[in-house]
């Protein structure tokens, strides 16, 4: 039986990592850490987790004698260093939640700690997912020929880049870092693992373009319960969290779903803001260009203003392309012959295309000596990481090519 411990049970640590490893055989979580009581208890309850292992912080599991296998950290990007250091310290194996870091001091924080970074693995669990799996392996049996440019769009829909990135936890980057990192560090590193080469050049434009209070409707009120248009405006807050539904986003808005208390979140909270009117400073739309050393050039776009969401990619090969929809787990082969075949993808139903569980499995395979390591190795993931700060640095100046090592000497 593999143990874990579990820092942070949150909406990934109890609904990503958490569900995954009850599904799984041969592995349990026997500790968890979270300062909500709610949350902790709830984990705890459905984990059968004794009570002295179950605390609010993670000082006091990690400052124990080592007594599992592997830590899987799910903290806020603010608490993922130094729990990841303590355990790698503490002998233990870690599945760190990305991004590493809300900034890069964090990151260079921990390659200076001289903690051993070769049994830690970030959660990149696009990797994982059926999708681009299917994609990693007709690129290396060249079903297209020569590999020449790669057009891929994070459709991150409107409704959620107003709950995320707007009023919750991601908008404001002194708190969580820049949108192009939250939200697509995992995008980049699609890239990176699928082009199998090294970034030398990033070049950015974007910005924060609509959710700005000088874009807000004249008769709009600071809070969508007071506003004459929460019934009509896309983004009313009283429509996305005073519905029937009560399963993500609106659960992570608070611990009680009942009516009364979500309606209260919504009068006092950042939740109940008009995203005309928050404190937001994130990009809504950011274009990349990355330049690869083995001459692929890649583009990348962060979009809020899209009704679906999900990611597409097109690739333009010598004899052909690749085209998919993540969200509809569909990949289309089309040869300059005129031969077309498409692959429909299957997976469990868990989020990210079924990378969330994978991405436990696969963890917890290593930590049972089935395999070397995952795939999203620390050295092999950071990548991502910096050409996410070489844009955000891009962008900030006006469009300036940025070598993404200039960050970090690895």
């Amino acid at each position: 039986m593999i143990d874990l411990i579990m820092i942070g049970a949150g909406n990934r640590g109890y609904f990503a990592y958490g569900e995954a490893v009850l599904s799984l055989d041969g592995a349990r979580v026997v500790a968890v850490a979270e300062p909500d009581e709610f949350r902790r208890e709830r984990f705890a309850k459905d984990h059968s987790i004794i009570s002295q292992n179950a605390v609010a912080d993670w000082k006091s599991l990690l400052s124990r004698p080592k007594f599992a296998d592997g830590v899987i950290v799910a903290s806020p990007e603010t608490v993922h260093v130094e729990p990841a250091i303590e355990a790698l310290r503490s002998g233990y194996a870690v599945l760190l939640e990305k991004p590493v870091s809300a900034d890069l001091n964090g990151i260079r924080h921990l390659i200076s700690s001289g903690a051993n970074t070769s049994r830690l693995f970030l959660a990149h669990v696009l990797r994982y997912s059926g999708f681009f799996k299917m994609i990693k392996s007709l690129l290396e049996s060249e079903a297209i020929g020569k590999l020449i440019a790669v057009e891929y769009t994070e459709q991150v829909g409107y409704y959620h880049f107003a709950h995320s990135y707007v009023r919750g936890n991601w908008r404001r980057s002194e708190l969580a870092g820049p949108s192009i990192l939250s939200k697509s560090c995992h995008d980049m590193d699609i890239l990176t693992w699928l082009l199998s080469s090294r970034a030398l050049s990033v070049v950015s434009h974007g910005g924060l373009k609509y959710f700005r209070r000088e874009n807000a409707p004249e008769s709009s009120t600071e809070r969508c319960l007071d506003c004459p248009l929460k019934e009509t405006c896309p983004y009313s807050a009283v429509t996305q969290y005073l519905s029937d539904n009560t399963y993500w986003p609106v659960n992570t808005i608070g611990n009680d779903m009942s009516f009364e208390k979500r309606r209260d979140v919504l009068r006092t909270g950042n939740y109940g803001k008009c995203v005309f009117r928050s404190d937001n400073n994130v990009a809504d739309y950011q274009n990349v260009l990355v330049s690869f050393e083995n001459g692929v050039e890649a583009s990348f776009s962060m979009n809020a203003f899209t009704s679906s969401k999900t990611r597409k990619i097109f690739i333009s090969g010598s004899n052909g392309e690749i085209s998919g929809d993540f969200d509809s787990d569909r990949v289309e082969v089309r040869l300059f012959s005129g031969k077309t075949r498409t692959y429909e993808i299957s997976h469990d139903g868990s989020r990210h295309g079924g990378g969330d569980m994978e991405i436990t499995r696969d963890f917890v395979r290593y930590l049972k000596g089935e395999t070397g390591g995952l795939s999203t190795s620390f050295k092999d993931s950071i990548q991502s990481h910096l050409m996410c700060w070489a844009a955000e640095k891009s962008r900030l100046e006006g469009g300036l090519k940025i070598d993404p090592w200039s960050f970090l000497a690895l």
